[in-house]
């Protein structure tokens, strides 16, 4: 197993949500403080590098999905949901939040099985302290009909869906804790909450918070511990198998991708990134390495849930 830093030249703020596209072998990713979203192509990534960006300085970016053009992505951004065009460079909503609160913001999220968007929303950073009055939503494609499937939670993080589409597993960060829920696509309804992972109760993982996260075939979860330079591999029935050790505190997101299924993109966020301000110097390779994206070429493959991709029209 060897770690690099996979563009030398970049450092973000908050980088989030790396996905991969095996479409055209790219890695999309975002820094959820610039309001940016990045893409490279993996086999020269230092010359591929693209940037698109909101224009407004109030505007963030939580998460990113994929589309039936490759060139066309869902944005998850401040007060809704936008197409963002690599093409032409802009970012534009097609939808707006029901919530009506300049309080919150978009953080994770995932297409489901069936083409639905899963969505979660969180306490903003200029608001202050994180509450709980974050939420869980799902957009239907086809409708556009936003419908609140988990409320009063902190921060909504990592999730996906098992093979069958029969379960739902969900992050709560400052909770600590990784849960499973039944899902019953016909209602859509979730039931049933059960936790995998606790890190409240475990003596070397109490001052981590689980984030984003992917998850295998085989139900797998590969977890990113913020503030525990770690993303920690979780088997089916919850245990521990191994902690992959990342030169950064602030880990948020990990991904396997890769021709091969055998690389894991790990996102980061700089120690600094809640400082007003703060710009991040891609050229300071000294101390917490938090910021950079890294991959990791793992000792085997292994075959991820699918990048499902949304089912509205684009």
């Amino acid at each position: 197993m060897s770690t690099q830093i996979l563009l030398g030249e970049y450092r973000g703020a908050l980088t989030e949500g790396a996905r991969y596209d095996k479409r055209n072998d790219t890695l999309i990713w975002v820094d959820i403080i610039a309001a940016e979203i990045h893409r490279v192509c993996l086999k020269n990534p230092e010359a591929s590098h693209e940037v698109i960006k909101f224009s407004s300085p109030s505007e963030s970016i939580g998460a990113i999905a994929l589309t039936s053009n490759p060139d066309i992505l869902v944005a998850c951004a401040k007060h809704g949901v936008a197409y963002a065009n690599f093409e032409s460079g802009k970012i534009e909503y097609f939808l707006k939040y029901p919530h009506q609160s300049s309080r919150l913001r978009s953080n994770d999220g995932i297409i489901d099985p069936w083409g639905h968007l899963w969505i979660g929303v969180m306490t903003d950073f200029h608001v202050g302290d994180v509450v709980a009055e974050g939420k869980l939503y799902r957009i239907n494609c086809h409708s556009l009909q936003i419908e609140t499937m988990i409320d009063q939670c902190y921060i909504p993080n990592g999730m996906a869906f098992s093979s069958d589409g029969r379960k739902l597993f969900w992050t709560d960060s400052i909770a600590g804790v990784i849960v499973e829920y039944d899902y019953d696509v016909s209602r859509n309804e979730l039931c049933n909450k059960k936790e995998v992972l606790n890190v409240k109760k475990s003596l070397k993982y109490r001052d981590f918070a689980p984030d984003g996260m992917c998850m295998t075939k085989t139900n797998n979860i590969f977890a990113a511990m913020f503030n525990g330079s770690r993303v920690t591999h979780i088997d089916s029935v919850g245990n521990v198998v191994e902690d992959i050790a990342i030169p950064a505190k602030c880990v948020t997101n990990a991904h396997i991708g890769g021709s091969n299924n055998d690389q894991l993109f790990v996102n980061t966020a700089h120690v600094d990134h809640e400082e007003k301000g703060f710009v991040p110097n891609a050229n300071d390779k000294e101390g917490d390495s938090g910021g950079y994206l890294f991959k990791i070429q793992l000792d085997r493959s292994y075959e991820p849930q699918p990048n499902y991709i949304w089912g509205g029209r684009v």
